[in-house]
């Protein structure tokens, strides 16, 4: 009988700390950020692609950035946002500019895969075609209200020519960068 005292408080301690485990797990995982570059329809270089902000809270969208890594093996880079004057008439500025706040739940529409490639190769002034692409990258900074430093999201595309030009995606998830030690490359 002696040993049940003890023994209850013993259980009732464990039975609090994995309650309290939970409730911290179920903050940190409200509080955070999550993005996703998302290839909408199917495998054409004509898909949309999608910035979707799959966190309980507002981000705000300061750059995308597009990676272009060639056969050759040159990158080169660019960013999808649009840093240009626009007419104050405009009836969707975040669509034009490609960045701002993104509700959760809400997207931003970067373009087609087509568009981001052609672009940056036009930005750049590089004359190849589609065939020449290997792999699209895409990197997006954002700020999240309750982190102390801007966060990220990456994920790679891979380009294949056999039959026609596809585009798969690299990974199956959006590399999320939301870690210190992720910081300098995010702010990059």
């Amino acid at each position: 009988m002696e040993y049940i005292g003890p023994i209850s408080s013993a259980v009732m301690a464990i039975i609090w700390l994995v309650y309290l485990q939970l409730i911290l797990s179920q903050y940190r995982r409200n509080n955070r950020p999550y993005l996703i570059f998302h290839h909408a329809q199917n495998e054409n270089p004509d898909a949309l692609c999608l910035l979707v902000n799959m966190g309980e809270r507002p981000v705000h969208v300061v750059c995308v950035q597009a990676v272009i890594k060639m056969t050759s093996g040159e990158e080169h880079k660019l960013a999808v946002t649009e840093f240009e004057r626009i007419n104050v008439t405009e009836q969707d500025v975040q669509q034009t500019l490609r960045q701002g706040p993104l509700l959760n739940g809400g997207y931003l529409i970067l373009g087609t895969f087509r568009d981001i490639i052609e672009k940056t190769q036009n930005e750049i002034g590089l004359n190849a075609s589609l065939e020449d692409v290997e792999c699209l990258e895409l990197s997006a900074a954002v700020i999240h209200a309750p982190s102390k430093h801007p966060v990220g999201a990456k994920r790679a595309f891979v380009l294949k020519h056999n039959t026609g030009t596809c585009v798969y995606p690299k990974d199956i998830n959006t590399r999320q960068m939301v870690k210190r030690k992720d910081k300098q490359e995010v702010a990059k």
